[in-house]
This record gives C-alpha cells, structure tokens and sequence, in this order.
C-alpha cells in the first residue's frame, strides 16, 4: 500500500550492501511501482525511491525538473555526501535523473549510471491529460487490479469519489483516506507534465544508459537518436517488448532487473 512519506527518499529494498542506487519517479510522483525491480536488485544494492515532493498536501510542488533534481540531491547527499552516484529514471523519471546527473558533474562528482527507463528525448509531443485519464494513470501506480476507467460525462468530484471507493475497497488505499487528500495525487500529474514540457537542458552530460519500449510513433532507435543532442558520450540503448506503462508491472520485473544489473555491474565484468 502506498503511504505519504515525510521525506523524498523512500527506503525500497535495503539490506545494507554499503552501496546505493536511487530511483526516481515517474509523472504521477510515487515509487511503490519500483518494488518488484527493487527486490531483484536488493542483493547488490540498497534502492531507495525518490518521491515527488508535491504528492503530500502541505507541500508546494516543484515546477521545474531542475527544481525537482536539486531537490532531490540534496536528500541523497544529506546521507551520501560523495559519489559515485547510480540514479535510475522511469518516464518523466528520467527526465531528473538525466538531470541529476548533469549537476552532480557539474559540481564535480563522479556519476556511475544515469539509467533511462522508457524515456523519450526532452520535447518529445505531451497532450494535457483529463481527469479520467489521470486517474486511470494512477491506478495503475497504486496497483488497481483493473486500471480505472472514466463514466463517460463524469464530473470531477465523481471521479474523485469513484475511484476512492475502489482504491479503499482493494487495500490500496487506506480508509481515512479523503478526497482531498487524493486531489494532490491527481493535480500532481498536471504539474509533472508541465515542467516535463518545459525541459530543456543548456549543457550536456556523458555518457547514459536507457531501455526503451516499442511506442506507437517512435522506435527505440530513434528515441536512442534523439537523446544524442544531450549526450557527449554514448547513448548505450535497448529494447524490450512491453507496454510503457506496464514496463515496471511484475510481468517484465526480471527483464528489466537483469537490464539494471548489467548497467551496475559493468565496471566489474
């Protein structure tokens, strides 16, 4: 069950390895999604998520990725002030790390992985999203067994209710759980799709890793050839065949761990 977190970093798997690696999240701003890759990796690292700090109601959301990644080194480095650094990045996730990356090394640390995860190169064409759509979105990050589905002309408020109703009654939520506390989970999305919008990067990182999914629109090649422009090292890409928003879903977890290990353990091979 996903639960508020008075801080950004959220422990995931951590046994005490000695080393970490960082997730970010993804448009809707909660981690919970990363546990079954998390439990994979949790023998050769100790994973944390990093969670979006506007999801609590008492806080005023980040606008900006730039924003977002200082925001969220300085909670890694309140508990790891020294790299190297290993940061991963679903979606609009990899947006950050990329990101965070970029001014870790600006500042003159030693970034190991930037790892993408199904990221399409900055200005890559976003719709606004609709409540219903949102919300359907949502569902799946707290684990729905079936993604929730908008009433055709639905108002908002009944949306809201629709889909507390069901997250409650599947344990995804918890019972005190109110309307307003759910309005920042959804208003969220909104603002996250904004600053992914507004990404830009004025300068260039090295060298990163990323995972792409086959979309309909784009091909992993030419996703892969889109993040060049931001890189001046490699763009070390691949494919697997899934669903973007099923990528991180227990069904690909072992695919996608392997894929992260490999990216953590290529210094040693």
């Amino acid at each position: 069950m996903w639960s508020p977190a008075s801080e950004c970093l959220v422990p995931l798997h951590v046994s005490g390895t000695g080393r970490a690696v960082y997730c970010v999240h993804a448009l809707g701003g909660t981690v919970a999604y990363y546990a079954p890759v998390a439990r994979r990796l949790g023998h050769l690292r100790d994973v944390y998520g990093l969670q979006c700090h506007g999801i609590s109601p008492a806080n005023r959301p980040d606008r900006t990725i730039e924003e977002m990644a200082d925001r969220y080194i300085r909670a890694i480095t309140a508990v790891q002030p020294e790299g190297p650094y290993e940061v991963l990045g679903y979606s609009m996730g990899g947006f950050i790390a990329f990101e965070m990356a970029r001014q870790w090394e600006a500042r003159g640390e030693r970034v190991a992985l930037a790892g993408l995860l199904d990221t399409e190169p900055p200005h890559a064409q976003q719709d606004p999203l609709s409540t219903g759509q949102t919300l359907g979105l949502l569902s799946r990050a707290v684990g729905l067994s079936t993604p929730f589905t908008a009433p055709a002309g639905a108002a908002r408020e009944e949306l809201l209710q629709g889909f507390l109703r069901r997250a409650v009654a599947e344990h995804r939520l918890p019972p005190s759980f109110r309307p307003e506390d759910l309005t920042p989970l959804v208003d969220i999305y909104a603002v996250n799709g904004e600053a992914c919008a507004r990404y830009d990067p004025d300068a260039v990182f090295g060298s990163i890793d990323c995972l792409f999914t086959h979309r309909p629109g784009s091909t992993p090649a030419e996703s892969a050839e889109g993040w060049q422009e931001y890189v001046d090292g490699e763009v070390r890409a691949q494919a697997i065949d899934a669903d973007h928003h099923a990528l991180m879903h227990e069904q690909h977890a072992a695919q996608v761990s392997g894929v992260i290990l490999r990216w953590l353990t290529r210094e040693t091979m």
